[in-house]
């Protein structure tokens, strides 16, 4: 939900009860009504009628709806946010951190936010979910898909206000948000087929996350929109200094992606599933002599922006709507506060950002016999 939105109608309804328009007495129209009047949803309406509800203007009366009831405020409208906690794996420049921008600036004036981050502890995440269930709502980035917290069973029972981000919990009632990770797969994918690449590979984490799911799911449809067969020798999902808490070191994961490279030559192109692990495939392949982006190219899940490095390379990616996964992240949230039991499921589309990690196959392209 937009902030400016609901004041906005806040404003319109308040300069119609001050002139007269709405003279005390009068009922206002229904909620559907005024959503389809003023062109918003009728969860902005609501709180819009919560400001006017403050400030003394209207009262809520039963089978009856919104009556005006003064046309002065005769309360401060001073009211009480609901207060929302957000957990987190963790947050960085290639992704949290602009969902957190996202969602704390559309908090302003709607509600309080608490932060943490788990680390990808199940421990931690068990006791901070069981810490944040007397606030209003939650927003959770489980460290898992195949692990459920059993105090988020808890509160789906209970139909507390959650909102699971950038991942699926099968099976479960509950509201989510993430991106379209299938898309993101294909996209890359079929950015490299463009180039005229025809063998390509996949590389991705340990992690057990459905996200890294769908993205692989996407990277094979788009062999299968080609008429290409999947070869699952092409497929790396074995990055382990990427996982939480791994014993794995980088040097490690760059010796077994050396390794994974050196034992498919055919391929020319290659999808990183996220940017820490694009980053160890890069230098695994600068290793081996391999340029970057005239040898072979690489795409990115993800991508910081670099704004200050005018140095770096920077990635061919599929970026996500990061700002607008933490605004529909919150929106979800107060939709529940307002109509419990309520379920929202919303996908956003990713973007294909064209870099400088990617470019046309040409004749001559080394293979890795020649490396």
């Amino acid at each position: 939900m937009d902030a400016t939105l609901y004041t906005q109608v806040f404003e319109a309804l308040r300069a119609r009860i001050e002139s007269g328009d709405l003279e005390v007495g009068a009922k206002l129209p229904a909620q559907n009504e005024l959503a389809a009047s003023f062109g918003v949803s009728v969860i902005t309406i609501k709180h819009a009628l919560a400001l006017l509800h403050d400030a003394g203007y209207i009262e809520r009366r039963p089978r009856i709806g919104s009556v005006v009831v003064s046309t002065v405020p005769t309360r401060s409208g001073r009211r009480v946010l609901p207060t929302i906690g957000c957990i987190l794996t963790n947050f960085d420049d290639s992704f949290g951190t602009r969902v957190l921008h996202g969602l704390l600036d559309a908090s302003i004036g709607v509600a309080n936010v608490v932060l943490s981050r788990t680390e990808g502890h199940h421990d931690r995440e068990q006791q901070l979910i069981a810490q944040y269930e007397h606030l209003d709502g939650l927003i959770l980035l489980p460290s898992s898909s195949d692990w459920i917290p059993p105090a988020i069973l808890q509160l789906v029972h209970q139909e507390h206000p959650l909102v699971i981000l950038d991942r699926l919990l099968v099976g479960l009632p509950i509201s989510t948000v993430c991106s379209d990770h299938v898309g993101a797969g294909r996209q890359a994918a079929e950015h490299l087929f463009a180039l005229g690449h025809r063998d390509i590979g996949l590389v991705t984490s340990a992690g057990q996350v459905s996200s890294l799911d769908d993205r692989h799911s996407g990277f094979v449809y788009a062999h299968a929109a080609r008429g290409h067969a999947f070869d699952p020798r092409h497929e790396f999902r074995d990055v382990r200094s990427t996982v939480p808490h791994s014993t794995a070191s980088m040097d490690d994961d760059v010796a077994a992606l050396k390794e994974f490279v050196k034992a498919t030559p055919e391929l020319t192109g290659f999808v990183g599933g996220e940017y820490s692990v694009s980053l160890l495939l890069r230098r695994a392949c600068l290793e081996l002599g391999m340029r970057v982006p005239q040898d072979v190219s690489i795409v990115s899940l993800d991508s910081p922006d670099n704004a200050y490095d005018d140095a770096a390379q920077v990635f061919t990616h599929v970026s996500q709507d990061e700002p607008g996964l933490g605004r529909a992240a919150l929106s979800g949230v107060l939709a529940q506060l307002a109509a419990r039991g309520s379920i929202v499921k919303s996908v956003l589309p990713t973007t294909l950002v064209v870099g400088e990690t990617t470019q046309e196959v040409t004749p001559g392209v080394k293979t890795t016999a020649d490396r």
